[in-house]
């Protein structure tokens, strides 16, 4: 692309703006999103309506106004800035003014400046509204006829008239106009635009694309492949199957938990009779298997039989006492 389509440094000067955004189209996008979901007749009947009522309210606003709000604001946020410049006259309406560090050329008859912000929006920047005040002129009186209460009245001069009623349309002998075919998607469909990466707001803000971006293994240090690709985890996880079966008691060393006598056996058996010997080892019984439930069931039952039958013997033996 272009610099002057994205770079405002490379802007041309006549159209007297420097909006790099398209906000219109979007803030007109959103404010016909009701009647986008209408028919089509229906639709631009409800448009039309709308524009209709906005000429007519804007056209109202800035009755009493001479200049636009939007002007003042940033001729006053300029002229704060004005307060740190220095102007110093070459003559002819030209001047050299000094901020801080750096120097800027002014020239008011001409209406241009070093930093280009004055010909680009038309509104004087704060090296040229130093320059202004020097020669005792107002910063307003220099803007340009677009920033006019008068050139918005003449925007929305123009009234839209109201159509009549459906039925008295006139009645022409053309082709019927079918709507198109419908084709439903699957989900429910959208209504406002799919933003860009950059749009999405996060928590340490916008949202950036990881595309491209190369991956590396937290546990390897390669590229091209996370954590659960690694080889590393891999081996980790699944260790190998060459190492003997008789870890748990080392046969050969001599040092199981089982005793000499177990040692000795194991050597003549191998490590298969003793693993199957651990195997069939009685498990402890829990209330997490089923005979386990059974076996605490029963015990519980036992248990107030048992207290009940205590409580008769005493009770015998104190009327025997007695």
């Amino acid at each position: 692309m272009a610099p002057n389509t994205w770079v405002r440094a490379f802007f041309s000067e006549f159209p007297r703006c420097d909006i790099l955004l398209n906000n219109n189209c979007e803030v007109f996008n959103k404010y016909i999103l009701d009647a986008r979901e209408m028919p089509i007749l229906s639709m631009f009947e409800r448009i039309k309506s709308q524009l209709m009522a906005r000429h007519f309210n804007k056209a109202k606003e800035l009755a009493d106004e001479m200049w636009l709000c939007l002007s003042k604001d940033k001729l006053n946020k300029a002229a704060e800035y004005a307060n740190i410049c220095y102007a110093l006259p070459s003559g002819q309406g030209v001047f050299q003014v000094l901020v801080k560090e750096y120097q800027h050329i002014v020239d008011i008859k001409a209406q241009t400046c070093d930093c280009r912000r004055w010909q680009l929006t038309g509104i004087p920047c704060s090296h040229a509204i130093s320059c202004l005040w020097h020669e005792r002129i107002p910063p307003e009186s220099v803007l340009p006829i677009c920033y006019s209460v008068e050139a918005y009245n003449c925007a929305y001069g123009n009234n839209i008239w109201p159509c009549k009623d459906k039925r008295e349309w006139e009645h022409v002998q053309g082709l019927e106009i079918l709507p198109p075919i419908y084709e439903k998607k699957p989900g429910r469909p959208p209504k406002s635009r799919r933003k860009q990466p950059h749009e999405v707001q996060g928590k340490h803000g916008p949202k950036l694309s990881k595309h491209g971006v190369v991956i590396h293994c937290k546990h390897c240090g390669e590229a091209n492949h996370n954590s659960k690709g690694s080889s590393a985890t891999a081996t980790t996880a699944n260790p190998p199957n060459d190492e003997p079966l008789n870890q748990e008691f080392n046969v050969s060393k001599g040092t199981s938990r089982l005793g000499e006598g177990a040692n000795q056996f194991a050597e003549e058996s191998g490590p298969s009779m003793v693993t199957q010997m651990l195997a069939q080892r009685p498990v402890p019984l829990t209330t997490a298997t089923k005979v386990g439930k059974k076996a605490s069931a029963a015990k519980t039952k036992k248990e107030p039989a048992a207290s009940k039958n205590g409580n008769k013997k005493a009770k015998t033996g104190s009327l025997t006492k007695n």
